[in-house]
């Protein structure tokens, strides 16, 4: 079997993204799903499809077989990551993978006992090459997910987010550098942020979403508390609420707004605008 790069997350938007930047540019790609019969078609046959499921370690080996590289990503929200994700890093060592490029979040490093941080210091303490890609918040996360619903319901955005800064970045180029990364020298052993190449609040998003679309789009700044108790209302797991909680601290206190240059040092062009991204996805609020 010719060596492959198998991308955990095949369907996400990372990796969905990553995907077709691996198949354009005539890379083996293997795509990792949990239901690999549903999503096939996803890739219009094009990719080798293999099942994939953090819950079934039993997964793990016929996923690895004749797999060079990795793309890591680990499930959003998930408070084990480094646990679950354990078993596979060191049966990749095993069956002598040569390089990891794992995704996790801007800011890791700073704190040690993160779960995110201690997967990255899992890939590194197995031997095998590694590069890490912490990104900032997702553009994307305004045309998907609970942001989204909450735009196309109501035509507003209640955050507690006051009116901080966050250098927003598009998953198009978190998916550039990780592409980057695993099929070019140079990137083993670098931890990568990648953000925007500007910072706005969500007043401004909204503003330039709203521009785009031709309809208005509000940012409602809200509390803490009742941020958290929306959250409750919506049954949403305790350990969530206090990762989400904590993170919007993080906003609060100016931790988000930092842009940094590793995008443009990797790719050689500036992270692509959110004026871009919104008119690239103007349809989806439409």
């Amino acid at each position: 079997m010719s060596k492959q790069i198998l991308v955990i997350g095949a369907t996400g938007r990372v990796g969905s993204e990553l995907v077709r930047l691996l198949i354009e540019n005539g890379e083996s790609v293997s795509a990792a799903t949990r239901n690999p019969v549903t999503n096939a078609s996803k890739f219009f046959n094009t990719v080798d499809v293999v099942e994939f499921d953090y819950d079934r370690p039993e997964t793990f080996a016929p996923a690895l077989n004749g797999v060079e590289k990795i793309f890591l990503s680990v499930r959003p929200g998930d408070n084990h990551s480094d646990i679950v994700s354990m078993p596979l890093i060191e049966l990749a060592k095993q069956m002598n993978v040569q390089h990891i490029v794992d995704l996790t979040a801007m800011g890791v490093e700073q704190d040690e006992s993160f779960m995110l941080r201690k997967l990255e210091k899992n890939v590194e303490a197995s031997g095998v090459e590694f590069t890490h890609l912490r990104p900032n918040w997702f553009m994307q996360n305004f045309n998907s997910g609970p942001m989204y619903t909450e735009i196309m319901a109501t035509k507003e955005l209640h955050l507690p987010a006051a009116d901080a800064e966050i250098s927003f970045v598009d998953v198009r180029d978190i998916a550039a550098v990780a592409f980057t990364a695993l099929t070019h020298f140079g990137h083993s052993g670098k931890a990568y942020t990648l953000t925007g190449q500007e910072s706005l609040s969500h007043f401004q998003v909204v503003d330039i979403i709203s521009q785009v679309i031709f309809d208005k789009i509000s940012y409602v700044p809200v509390t803490e508390e009742a941020a958290r108790e929306t959250m409750i209302n919506r049954k949403i797991p305790h350990d969530l609420i206090e990762r989400w909680t904590d993170f919007y601290r993080k906003v609060r206190a100016g931790l988000c707004s930092t842009i940094s240059p590793d995008i443009e040092s990797v790719l050689g062009r500036p992270p692509i605008l959110f004026d871009r991204y919104a008119g690239d996805y103007a349809a989806s609020w439409q």
